[in-house]
């Protein structure tokens, strides 16, 4: 059976048509940025109690927004549409962007039918990989407290996820940043 088929089976069973799927207003006001590393779905209830309805959850490569970024945009949307009042950015342990390499990216892509024309120059600049998630995260919170379109007091905090274990250690309280 296709991939699709199964997905589609699975809501098939899944589906209630009398549930209240909440608002569009997250109840706990917060936005999370974190990774789009397949470990961490469903992973949140229970590592940091954050439920469907809690929160938004912006999934990019490693946590991780540069200034400027496109994804600040994405991040305004949830902090004025979604009604989020606070920011975490929460990377995770044995992230894959930090592990892989310009050699590696080049062979999966070629791998997956891509040209070498078509290769970015720079595929570890292209697809924002890095060494250091902890240094990520506070360059992360760094952007998002520099965006002019962004309110000015927002609290935007940092912690690490261990992917194994689920413990969250803080990097910066966001209640404590001085503000631009």
């Amino acid at each position: 059976m296709a991939l699709l088929d199964e997905l589609i089976d699975a809501n098939r069973a899944a589906f209630h048509p009398d549930s209240d799927p909440g608002s569009f207003v997250a109840n706990r006001h917060l936005c999370i940025v974190t990774c789009v590393d397949p470990r961490l779905t469903h992973f949140f209830p229970e590592a940091i109690g954050v439920d469907r309805g809690h929160a938004v959850v912006i999934r990019v490569p490693g946590a991780r927004i540069a200034p400027g970024s496109e994804l600040l945009r994405t991040l305004a949307a949830s902090i004025y549409v979604n009604d989020c009042q606070e920011v975490l950015v929460l990377p995770h342990t044995d992230c894959g962007v930090t592990r892989l390499t310009d050699a590696e990216l080049r062979r999966v892509m070629r791998a997956r039918g891509v040209n070498d024309p078509d290769i970015p120059e720079d595929p570890g600049a292209f697809f924002g990989l890095f060494g250091d998630v902890e240094k990520a995260a506070l360059e992360t919170v760094a952007a998002i407290r520099q965006t002019p379109f962004l309110p000015r007091h927002l609290p935007v905090h940092a912690a690490l996820l261990d992917i194994r274990t689920g413990v969250m250690t803080v990097l910066e309280r966001g209640y404590d940043a001085v503000f631009r």
